[in-house]
C-alpha cells in the first residue's frame, strides 16, 4: 500500500492542452478534485473524501514546483508534506524540467508505480536503482507537460517560453474587444498585464462565460506585439487609441489563445 499524501498542486479539469503530446484531444475522462481531495489514508472507505487510491486510473491535471529529475524519463512535483510524487514522460517528446521558480502543467493518469510494468506498458527503460524508491506509490502517468508560468513570470521573463505551448495561469482583466482581453496575477501591480488574443468566442456578449475577474488557465503560444499583424490575423477590433498606447508603451509578448478553461488552483 502507498501512503495517501497531502498535495501542494491542484488537480483540475484543463482540456485541450497539447504540448509535448500527441496531437490529440485530452481532457474528456479527467478528475476534477482537490489538494483536500488526497489527505484520507489509503484504502479507508466510508470517509466521504476521495484519496490516492480513489484516483488510480483516473485522469487528471496538475500544476506545481518540480522538485527535482528522477533520471532520463522522470521528475517529482513538490508537495505539502514534503514526500514528492513521481511523473513519468510517456509523451512522445522530450520535456525540459525547469528551474524551481516556474511550476510546470501535468496531464495523465494517476497510477501504482511498479517499475517493470511501466517499461512494458509504456517503451521505456527505467533504472532499477534510481526507481527504486518510487515501487508502490503514486505516480502521474504524464500524456501531456507544459511550462505554467504565471501572467507576471511571462511578463517579466518572456524568452523563456518563447516556441512552446504554455499554460499561463492569471485573472481576467479588462476584456477589450469580442475576442481580446489582459491577463494579470493577483497582486501584481503593473498597468498592462499579458495581451490575450485569437479567443475563439464573444467576451462581450451578454451571456459570456468569461467574466473579469475570473481566474483562468490559459494555453498558446507567444509573439511580439505587432499591431498590424495582430490585427490582420486576430482581428483585435481595438480602437486607434488603444492601438496606439500598446505600440508606446507595452514592452511584452501577446499570448495567442489556444484553450481557455477556470482555474481550480487554490489562492
Amino acid at each position: 500500500m502507498f501512503s495517501a499524501i497531502a498535495l501542494m498542486v491542484a488537480l483540475v479539469v484543463l482540456p485541450g492542452c497539447n504540448t509535448v503530446s500527441d496531437e490529440e484531444e485530452i481532457g474528456a475522462n479527467q478528475t476534477n478534485v482537490t489538494t483536500d481531495d488526497l489527505t484520507g489514508d489509503l484504502g479507508t472507505e466510508g470517509t466521504g473524501i476521495k484519496d490516492a487510491e480513489s484516483l488510480v486510473g483516473q485522469e487528471v491535471t496538475v500544476r506545481s514546483m518540480v522538485q527535482a529529475a528522477v533520471g532520463d524519463t522522470g521528475f517529482t512535483l513538490a508537495t505539502d508534506s514534503g514526500e514528492p510524487i513521481l511523473v513519468i514522460n510517456a509523451t512522445t517528446g522530450t520535456f525540459v524540467t525547469p528551474d524551481q521558480s516556474v511550476p510546470v502543467q501535468v496531464t495523465g493518469k494517476v497510477a501504482r508505480f511498479v517499475r517493470t510494468d511501466v517499461e512494458t506498458n509504456y517503451n521505456l527503460t527505467l533504472d532499477e536503482i534510481v526507481y527504486g524508491d518510487y515501487e508502490d506509490r503514486p505516480v502521474i502517468i504524464a500524456e501531456s507537460l507544459a511550462l505554467a508560468p504565471t501572467a507576471e513570470d511571462l511578463a517579466e521573463n518572456p524568452d523563456a517560453f518563447d516556441d512552446q505551448v504554455i499554460a499561463v495561469y492569471g485573472d481576467v482583466r479588462n476584456i477589450l474587444s469580442d475576442g481580446t482581453f489582459t491577463l494579470f496575477d493577483e497582486g501584481w501591480v503593473d498597468d498592462y498585464g499579458i495581451l490575450v488574443v485569437g479567443v475563439d468566442r464573444d467576451l462581450k456578449a451578454n451571456d459570456a462565460a468569461l467574466q473579469e475577474g475570473e481566474a483562468v488557465v490559459v494555453t498558446g503560444r507567444t509573439q511580439p506585439f505587432d499591431a498590424e499583424t495582430l490585427q490582420k490575423d486576430y482581428n483585435l477590433n481595438l480602437t486607434p487609441e488603444q492601438i496606439s498606447e500598446f505600440n508606446e508603451r507595452y514592452n511584452r509578448p501577446v499570448l495567442v489563445a489556444e484553450d481557455i478553461y477556470p482555474s481550480a488552483v487554490d489562492k
